[in-house]
């Protein structure tokens, strides 16, 4: 677990160093509001075009952020200086590929999400409410978080396809299962900490301090019933702003570490 603590370590360490990163983290953070702009059915055509016109912008920052974001973290690690101008074309010619990504992955998780999807829709009410029954499988999931990473740095050092990508991540993932596993529980564990502290926060700031209001609050998922909240979005908000970067940058230098690339400091255990 040495390995471990270094990347952690190394990974807080240099995203303070990068100053351009935190613009993309910055339209990461603006990702979650589309909760305050939904369409309804007593909506104008008009009104109900922006809002879904809206949706859309926050769709390509979103994509904008999760492309912008382990590019920056790439290139810095491995000392090359990259612009906003540069990010955003990396942006714009890795964009199909993260894309078809996701889909796999979708399609891989497919009976898993769809028992989640099964498990949380109110049979009285027929809306979607995650429950703390799927917990556990998001916590499973979270062990494979270093492969989306792995994927990307592969088409960014290598431009190659999705296939190819893939499969030097999954060796690379195998090969130090233990580590990267643990390190992906970790990073889940710390922003679902964080996530529980934002809504009882958030509780308390809006009861007034009031103690046993946070009773009813779900400390395993408070966006269950926070997600409305424009403070609770801008506590956790903060969070996720400083997390996205970090678990990039903890996950990209165990590829760099484990794919023997030669680095302009000497990542070891010390």
């Amino acid at each position: 677990m040495a390995d471990g603590l270094l990347f952690l370590r190394h990974g807080w360490k240099n995203i303070w160093k990068n100053n351009i990163i935190w613009l993309f983290s910055f339209l990461y953070f603006l990702g979650q509001f589309p909760y305050f702009f939904q369409v309804k059915k007593e909506m104008g055509l008009f009104l109900s075009f922006i809002l879904l016109a809206v949706n859309i912008l926050f769709l390509i920052l979103f994509f904008v952020s999760d492309i912008g974001i382990p590019y920056l973290a790439y290139c810095f690690l491995i000392g090359k200086s990259a612009t906003i101008q540069e990010t955003l074309f990396a942006v714009r010619k890795f964009f199909g590929r993260v894309l078809g990504c996701s889909c796999l992955g979708l399609l891989a998780l497919s009976p898993l999400l769809f028992w989640i999807l099964a498990v949380s829709i109110n049979s009285s009410t027929h809306t979607l409410q995650f429950s703390n029954k799927t917990i556990l499988p998001f916590l499973l999931i979270s062990i494979f978080a270093a492969l989306p990473q792995f994927t990307m740095v592969a088409f960014f050092e290598n431009d190659w396809g999705i296939l190819k990508s893939l499969e030097k991540a999954w060796n690379l993932f195998t090969s130090h299962f233990g580590v990267l596993a643990i390190l992906g529980l970790i990073l889940t564990i710390i922003i679902k900490l964080y996530s529980a502290a934002s809504g009882i926060l958030t509780v308390l700031i809006q009861s007034g301090f009031d103690i046993p209001s946070i009773s009813k609050l779900n400390l395993f998922n408070p966006s269950i019933s926070l997600k409305n909240s424009a403070l609770f979005l801008l506590i956790n908000g903060i969070g996720l702003t400083i997390f996205t970067p970090l678990s990039a940058s903890i996950f990209i230098s165990a590829y760099l570490k484990y794919s023997d690339v030669k680095l302009p400091f000497l990542l070891r255990v010390r």
